[in-house]
């Protein structure tokens, strides 16, 4: 799946993500354990924590496209980044990590509904947005209940 339009984001935050923690939450504690020690997290605060570090450095980036059609992003440690993202969130509960969550998936939704048209014909804020949020959803996607 890719991305290409606001509505396509939209769908994709409103949607697949909004539901995350529900859906993860509607795992059985053996299937979440499974689930995590799969993706590398110990607790699912610690998952949503390296989403919400992405989702703000692609927000960032994403704003510095439009700004300046010339930026070119950092070159980053993947591994450093999802360490420190993780140890950042070390200190809070599960609860707080999804509210944080939580609060940047609606930030995300409301920066998205206030681009302008052209952000979207710009191949830069385009890409970014499926690498943030079509990306992640596909490496950290939930196993279906059946």
């Amino acid at each position: 799946m890719t991305v290409q339009t606001r509505q396509e984001v939209l769908a994709v935050l409103e949607g697949d993500w909004a539901s995350y923690v529900r859906r993860f939450r509607s795992l059985s504690p053996d299937e979440q354990s499974a689930f995590l020690a799969k993706q590398g997290y110990a607790r699912i605060g610690d998952l949503l924590a390296h989403v919400v570090a992405w989702w703000q450095m692609g927000y960032r980036a994403i704003e510095s496209y439009i700004a300046d059609p010339q930026f070119q992003a950092a070159d980053c440690d993947v591994d450093s980044f999802n360490a420190e993202a993780v140890a950042r969130a070390s200190g809070l509960d599960d609860e707080a990590l999804i509210a944080s969550f939580e609060k940047m998936r609606s930030f995300l939704c409301d920066f998205v509904k206030a681009l302008p048209e052209a952000a979207f014909e710009n191949e830069k804020v385009v890409k970014q947005f499926n690498m943030e949020i079509v990306g992640h959803l596909s490496e950290h996607n939930l196993p279906e209940k059946e």
